[in-house]
């Protein structure tokens, strides 16, 4: 059953590359589905399309022969003719949502993107940022959640993963230069929540992601440098920062594909998970 009050739509977004963004959403999305018997969905729009090749893996060589609809189509409003069919026509969910896990009745399903989303975008006069908003208001109100993994750039495309958007999870590494990215983001959510006053999103927390630091006495004291201005940064912007962070494996290029044969501490992982999913209510 879908949730009486519609889905829950997060943003998974960093004004910061190499945090690994798309690598979190497509985790918690999978398990999401499989653990928590939720109905999800996944956007990619990034036009690097990383959660696409990581949720729909050698599939997606075939979706982009195909010229399958995609997330471009969503921002054009129509399918364009094609071999099958020599006029533009209509977009509907069925039409672009590419299920990766499960049947008509529980799923994971993915808005994949494509390398040329950029360029449609550029050369349109005037894409609308709302329009992903609306479409997944007319199409999308039976999923229980909505993740999209966002461009680690201030564009369009961000307005439009705000427009769409109840929440905003923030992934950040405890690197050198690691909250370089949250004064610009708290300031264009802050710019849009001002444009937008009927508007609720809020950041419902920033997690720390391990990955850069791996061996090597854990990080040592650049790392722990590097933790106290995130929590100081968060503590400033009134941003949660969730108490699991997400370690360094080599298993979550596995768990990525399905493969849940080696993990390593990768597993790990679901803590997270588990604290993300029950402080959004999933």
């Amino acid at each position: 059953m879908a949730r009486p009050d519609g889905p829950i739509v997060v943003c998974v977004i960093n004004l910061k590359g190499g945090v690994g963004k798309s690598t979190i959403a497509a985790l918690l999305a999978r398990r999401a589905y499989t653990q928590r018997r939720k109905n999800v969905l996944a956007i990619d729009i990034d036009p690097q399309a990383n959660l696409s090749q990581a949720l729909m893996r050698s599939q997606y060589t075939t979706f982009l022969n195909n010229k399958d609809p995609s997330i471009v189509e969503v921002f054009a409003g129509y399918r364009p003719p094609a071999a099958s069919r020599r006029s533009a026509s209509s977009l509907g969910a069925s039409d672009v949502a590419y299920t990766v896990l499960g049947d008509d009745e529980i799923s994971l399903q993915l808005i994949p993107s494509r390398f040329d989303f950029s360029d449609n975008l550029t050369q349109s006069v005037r894409p609308d940022p709302k329009v992903l908003a609306k479409f997944l208001a007319a199409e999308f109100q039976d999923k229980d959640l909505i993740i999209i993994d966002c461009a680690p750039t201030e564009s369009v495309l961000t307005h439009a993963a705000y427009h769409a958007s109840g929440l905003v999870l923030v992934p950040v590494k405890p690197e050198y230069f690691a909250t370089i990215g949250f004064p610009l983001l708290r300031e264009s959510l802050s710019d849009f929540s001002r444009r937008n006053r009927g508007h609720t999103i809020e950041v419902t927390g920033v997690v720390i992601n391990n990955g850069f630091y791996h061996g090597g006495n854990n990080g040592g004291p650049e790392k722990s440098r590097a933790l106290r201005e995130i929590r100081d940064e968060a503590t400033k912007n009134g941003w949660h920062v969730f108490s699991r962070e997400i370690p360094f494996s080599r298993g979550f290029p596995k768990l990525m594909r399905g493969d849940n044969s080696y993990s390593g501490n990768a597993d790990m992982f679901y803590q997270f998970a588990n604290e993300f999913f029950d402080r959004i209510g999933i």
